[in-house]
């Protein structure tokens, strides 16, 4: 009997956790196609005449009161994001999986006989028949196999975050030491009454050590992605709560979630007057994304500073970096910055080691991601006219000066 009770605590829990993720992405897909109000998706729906959608049946499924029905979920999915048949088929055994769930917390709760049992660990289904089995059994191959093949993006995205953190580190020692006079930098950038910039390059390119610096001389904040993911993750919102989900999975953080993060830190007063973006627009889809988004306020990205280094330069740049162990804020580097005693850190005298994430494989991997994807983005700008380039190579002055004079010659000054 303890048993019995056990089993369906753990499968009501299971469904209610399914259910959640599956009304949290329904309300990802919402926002993403400019959150429509409920009755107009419902009048819409009359209109064509398929299936029959209530605004308080839609409030109903985004807020995940209760699992709609099949035809119902396709139906929303179509007035949002369209007829497309791959988004159509991906919500089609998105709602199958969850309803898999809530038939084994329906069983467990009339007391059905049921073949498995959730372990401990377990959030995997309990099913009473072998249909059932199969079906989960399906569910859970294509699942193993997205998973799969989206871990190598994976191990990138959490390299690309981790260096991010520990160049904002060593970015704020040379904000430091240019206040302090011991670092020049001769050029001047004029300022706008308004100014937009996405900084785009590849690996090791330096644009997480220049935004703070061009943050500072237009007095303007830097959007870091990086950032941007881990507030929204540390105080649960709903999107940081989706964005957990996809990296606990090891899978990419979708689109939507990065864009829908950025449109609500674009409510702060401090980018009234412009913004840097560090670490998007990554792909083509964020960066007509972003060009939706702002064209609402009304606004564009006015330029995308893009930093040239070559392969060599960055593997040198990636690879010759040493963490701290003891702190990781604290780096050094074998050719840049070189210890004064061989291994051990300048600060505390801490052990130094390369981090898995700038070995050569995953930098090689970063560099097939940025030629996939993100080369897209500066041919994107580059055909709008909107793609300032300037050589990423130097002492980080000379290339923030030479960012600073390729910035004025583009606005005109």
């Amino acid at each position: 009997m303890v048993d019995r009770i056990e089993d369906q605590r753990q499968a009501a829990d299971a469904y209610a956790r399914e259910l959640a993720s599956f009304a949290d992405d329904l309300h990802v897909l919402h926002v993403d196609c400019g959150s429509p109000s409920y009755r107009e998706v419902a009048a819409a729906a009359r209109t064509e005449g398929r299936v029959s959608l209530s605004s308080s049946a839609i409030s109903e499924a985004i807020n995940g009161k209760r699992l709609p029905s099949l035809d119902f979920t396709l139906e929303l999915v179509r007035q949002l994001a369209g007829p497309d048949q791959q988004t159509m088929d991906q919500w089609r055994e998105r709602w199958k999986r969850v309803k898999l769930y809530q038939r084994q917390a329906a069983a467990l709760k009339r007391g059905s006989p049921i073949q498995n049992k959730i372990g401990d660990n377990s959030n995997q289904p309990i099913l009473g028949s072998d249909k059932e089995d199969l079906s989960a059994a399906h569910l859970e191959a294509e699942r193993i196999i997205k998973q799969a093949q989206a871990q190598a993006e994976a191990i990138v995205e959490k390299a690309r975050i981790q260096a991010d953190e520990m160049t904002a580190s060593a970015t704020q020692m040379l904000l430091d030491a240019t206040e302090r006079g011991t670092i020049h930098v001769a050029a001047q950038l004029k300022l706008r009454e308004h100014c937009r910039i996405a900084l785009v390059g590849p690996p090791g390119s330096g644009k997480g050590t220049q935004s703070p610096f061009l943050s500072k001389l237009l007095d303007i904040p830097v959007l870091h992605i990086g950032e941007l993911f881990r507030s929204n993750i540390r105080d649960s919102t709903r999107l940081g709560r989706v964005a957990r989900r996809h990296m606990e999975r090891g899978e990419l953080i979708p689109d939507e979630v990065t864009v829908g993060m950025l449109k609500a830190r674009l409510q702060d007063s401090d980018t009234e007057h412009g913004f840097i973006l560090d670490g998007v627009p990554r792909t083509l889809g964020q960066a007509e994304a972003l060009d939706e988004l702002l064209a609402s306020r009304p606004a564009r990205i006015d330029a995308a500073l893009n930093f040239e280094v070559g392969r060599d330069e960055s593997f040198r740049r990636l690879v010759g970096r040493r963490i701290c162990k003891n702190d990781s804020s604290h780096v050094a580097h074998i050719l840049y910055a070189a210890p004064q005693k061989y291994g051990s850190c300048d600060v505390c005298g801490g052990p130094l080691y390369l981090r898995e994430d700038d070995s050569r494989n995953v930098i090689a991997r970063r560099w097939d991601v940025w030629r996939s994807q993100s080369e897209h983005v500066v041919q994107k700008y580059g055909s709008e006219r909107r793609l300032v380039t300037i050589s990423g190579v130097g002492t980080v002055s000379t290339v923030t000066e030479r960012a600073i004079s390729a910035l004025n010659a583009y606005f005109g000054y």
